[in-house]
């Protein structure tokens, strides 16, 4: 009888890294939101009359573009430039997207900029930001310990 030969696993999708750091991004945001609110006792989104999808929106603005900004740190030679544009593009998504979000339902372009403002001092905000940077960086890691 003789022996078949040793079967290698499939090589890795490299998609996969930048794919799971941010779907893992999503969990702590949403994560980390409760515990700030729980702590500062304070909403997730201040205004009451901003409805339910108005922090989903932002959420899923800010993980497109961490998930980008992951794709880039997983191929790049060090991880700090990307991981930064990350965390500066997810913050600046949740500020654009909360501002214009929230002054389309006022329908005033003066709520548009405050709620901006609002969003851009929330400790949610940069949180998430933080969370992101942190996610690049990950990814980064993930993908130099798999060469």
């Amino acid at each position: 009888m003789s022996e078949q030969p040793r079967q290698l696993p499939p090589p890795s999708n490299p998609a996969l890294p930048p794919v799971l750091a941010a779907v893992t991004w999503a969990a702590a945001v949403v994560a980390s939101s409760g515990i700030i609110s729980l702590l500062t006792d304070r909403d997730v989104i201040d205004y009451p009359d901003a409805g339910p999808l108005l922090g989903v929106v932002m959420v899923v603005a800010a993980g497109v573009l961490t998930w980008l900004g992951c794709w880039r740190s997983a191929r790049a030679s060090a991880p700090w430039l990307p991981a930064l544009l990350t965390a500066l593009g997810a913050f600046a998504a949740f500020v654009v997207v909360g501002g214009v979000g929230y002054g389309l339902i006022r329908g005033s372009a003066a709520w548009m900029l405050l709620a901006a403002a609002h969003f851009a001092l929330s400790p949610f905000v940069v949180a998430a930001a933080v969370l992101a940077f942190l996610a690049a960086v990950g990814t980064w890691a993930l993908s130099r310990a798999r060469r």
